[in-house]
């Protein structure tokens, strides 16, 4: 009786533990099933605790954490410019569905045995990593509009002598946006989540400044008389001798480019030249004197010249002549590179007719600088 007893109670015991194994397995996939839609508490994704969330739940929290900041506006200022963007519209995005994915993928790992006693008694913790990234954006359309509403080009001072006189226009400087410097711009204060950031711009200063025409030659044909500015205001005056109706002056605005000192007269080759020799050193008998100013007028210079009598009238082959002692004050005076500004002030007067007379007091203006 006894050994049948015995047998009973193993029987016994091992339906209740067969019973309580299937118990057990029944309840594992239930509970599998039951908590599998869920991430694994101590689960974090981009530095937000979401253990325990499910996938919606989680994707809403770490796009409050880690996505909405990159949506707030950023005013973008420079000079004359002004815009609203994002870090977002820039380029800075980060792809929150997909990390939360990978969280719960990863909380779904291994077999049902391992799934539940992760969940029941801890271990695995899962971390995913999240930071925005730069991708495709709008940084460089903005920076492009920002540069066309801030550019100004520089301008350079000139010389206006079509009413006869000398009116100069001082110079500008001009304006253009860094585009270097304002893209770092931008990309620091999307980084740093910066409601607004200011775009870097350059001066651009022009090619001829008011050093260019601190000093300005005017000389009048027809009038024979030289005016030389400073600052705008004609600082001194002195007769000189201008081209023939034959070898007129060139008008126009030239400039200064060789001061010579004793130069060599060079035979240009002229009708007027033929029975010249082709060179003539320094000397007394050199037509250009010990002083000349060369103008980038072909051919044309402001010289010395020997031939006082010249003076006041047309006389020259299209040179400027003057006075010796004149033209050593005027050379002392200039650099190459004065503008020279020559205008007709009348027809030529040859040699022998009455000579003009230098300009009263109020023609000398004080000119707009």
């Amino acid at each position: 009786m006894s050994f049948i007893r015995r047998h009973l109670v193993l029987v016994i015991s091992l339906v209740v533990a067969v019973s309580l194994v299937a118990g057990a397995g029944v309840w594992a996939v239930s509970y599998d099933g039951a908590t599998s839609k869920k991430l694994l508490e101590d689960t974090v994704v981009g530095g937000v605790p979401v253990g325990g969330m499910r996938y919606e739940e989680a994707v809403q929290a770490v796009r409050t954490a880690v996505e909405d900041p990159l949506h707030r506006p950023i005013r973008v200022e420079a000079e004359d410019f002004q815009a609203e963007t994002t870090a977002w519209d820039l380029g800075l995005k980060v792809d929150v569905p997909r990390a939360v994915r990978k969280a719960m993928d990863r909380s779904q790992e291994g077999n049902i045995v391992s799934r539940v006693w992760r969940r029941l008694f801890g271990g695995g913790a899962v971390n995913v990593a999240l930071a925005p990234a730069w991708g495709d954006g709008e940084v460089s359309s903005l920076l492009s509009r920002a540069a066309e509403a801030v550019a100004v080009e520089p301008k350079d001072a000139k010389v206006d002598a079509t009413s006869g006189w000398v009116t100069i226009s001082p110079p500008k400087t001009g304006r253009e946006l860094d585009l270097d410097k304002s893209r770092t711009a931008v990309l620091d204060a999307a980084n740093r989540r910066d409601s607004s950031v200011r775009l870097v711009t350059n001066t651009l200063e022009p090619a001829v400044g008011a050093d260019a025409v601190a000093k300005v030659i005017l000389v009048r044909t027809g009038e024979n008389m030289l005016y030389l500015y400073e600052n705008g205001r004609i600082a001194k005056s002195w007769p000189v001798a201008t081209g023939t109706a034959d070898y007129p002056t060139p008008t126009g605005t030239w400039q200064v480019v060789q001061k010579l000192v004793n130069p060599t007269w060079v035979n240009p080759g002229s009708a007027w030249a033929r029975n010249m020799p082709p060179r003539i050193g320094p000397g007394p008998n050199n037509p250009l004197g010990t002083r000349a100013l060369a103008l980038n007028a072909s051919g044309i210079l402001i010289h010395a010249t020997s031939d006082r009598s010249s003076i006041g009238f047309s006389a020259s082959h299209g040179c400027i002549r003057m006075n010796e002692e004149d033209e050593m004050d005027l050379f002392g005076r200039v650099n190459t590179g004065t503008r020279v500004a020559i205008v007709n002030a009348g027809p030529p007067k040859p040699r022998g007719s009455t000579p003009p007379l230098a300009p009263a007091p109020e023609q000398n203006a004080v000119v707009n600088f």
